[in-house]
């Protein structure tokens, strides 16, 4: 255990974008004690980890389960259900400020159904429907003015 901790640690020094490419993220969740950290916060922002808390990083296994997944400064950054090692079931996701960025069903970790998303000041960005991990159907894009803009798209392809 103290190998694999200084192990962590040098690679951290190192820079963590090299440490991604030696492990596949989406396998493990990451830990700071009882927490689970946002991969995307991680890899932007795990290089300022102070050594306190470097001691309590752990990457683990994806384990099943309801999950609330955080920034690094302590902000709720997800909320949903893990099954079989994937999102399944309705996700929320939340900007750094506290907004809400998105939401919608999850189905084996792909996209499915209609979801939500939002600018990080809280307007509507858009609404559109996934089926499978594509597009599928009607999407409205809202423009940070609240223009509106309609695509469809057919199996993940602009049809319209």
């Amino acid at each position: 255990m103290k190998r694999l901790i200084f192990i962590l640690f040098c690679v951290l020094c190192f820079g963590v974008k090299s440490f991604t490419q030696n492990i596949d993220l989406d396998k493990y969740e990451i830990h700071l004690g009882d927490t689970i950290i946002s991969k995307s916060d991680f890899i932007k922002n795990g290089s300022l980890l102070d050594s306190s808390r470097l001691k309590n990083l752990q990457f683990m296994p994806i384990a099943d389960g309801q999950k609330i997944i955080y920034y690094l400064n302590g902000k709720v950054y997800s909320q949903g259900t893990i099954k079989n090692g994937k999102r399944n079931g309705y996700w929320k996701f939340w900007n750094l400020n506290g907004n809400e960025a998105r939401e919608g069903n999850f189905v084996d970790g792909k996209p499915d159904g209609t979801h939500k998303y939002w600018y990080e000041d809280g307007h509507l960005r858009g609404i559109g429907n996934w089926k499978d991990g594509v597009y599928d159907g009607e999407w409205n894009i809202y423009n940070e003015d609240g223009t509106k803009t309609t695509q469809v798209y057919k199996n993940g392809k602009l049809i319209k």
